[in-house]
């Protein structure tokens, strides 16, 4: 587990929060939190695991105890078990009040674990120990690579254009009066923002590209 945070992320199997939203970021080249990871977990798009190194973990269906070594799924089926994880990723730590409170965990085969300490090391009700820390929840690679076609669509990466928004596009671009030079839509977006406090220069550029487009579909060979 040590040795997989230091993978490339292709090659990782799973992803710290951290992790998962610097990928995510980087993808939107916007800013992408841990908040959007509750929005997707709060609604069941997203599953989240536990993995606390040495954390001891006990089957409920049988009289058996084992460190844990690998992150497990958090159970999503208690409604509030699941608003107070996703909470933690809102930065709302969680502190339920006693150990039964603690939320379910599942493994690769489907048996149910809780948490569990011996009687030296138990926490006091309502500490943090009983639920995870933001930094102790994990995500599979495999599922936000599943999520990337549905988070960064055409329909979300290319938004409408406004017609108020076009029309002053086409405004800006006669007063330049460019003489049929060529710019590049980077140079053109500059000189529209910088003439027109109403448009910025992000969604010049896109307007642009976008037009840039269609004249390149249009044009005969």
């Amino acid at each position: 587990m040590g040795t997989a945070i230091n993978k490339p992320f292709h090659l990782r199997q799973w992803l710290s929060v951290q992790q998962a939203v610097s990928h995510l970021s980087a993808l939107a080249e916007e800013l992408f939190t841990s908040a959007d990871l509750a929005d997707l977990a709060e609604h069941h798009q997203l599953d989240l695991y536990w993995y606390r190194p040495g954390q001891a973990v006990a089957y409920l269906d049988r009289p058996a105890v084992l460190d844990l070594s690998k992150p497990l799924r958090l159970c999503a089926e208690n409604p509030s078990d699941w608003k107070a994880i996703v909470g933690i990723l809102r930065q709302r730590p969680a502190l339920p009040a006693y150990e039964q409170d603690t939320p379910l965990l599942e493994d690769d085969e489907g048996n149910r674990l809780r948490i569990c300490f011996d009687y030296r090391q138990r926490p006091e009700p309502f500490s943090g120990r009983w639920y995870p820390s933001l930094a102790e929840l994990m995500v599979r690679r495999s599922d936000i690579d599943q999520l990337e076609p549905d988070l960064f669509s055409p329909a979300d990466t290319e938004h409408p254009l406004e017609k108020q928004q076009l029309l002053n596009v086409i405004w800006e671009l006669e007063k330049l009066a460019l003489d049929g030079e060529h710019h590049s839509t980077s140079w053109l977006a500059e000189q529209i923002a910088r003439r027109s406090s109403a448009l910025d220069r992000q969604s010049l550029e896109r307007i642009l590209s976008a037009a840039e487009r269609e004249g390149s579909r249009g044009s005969p060979h």
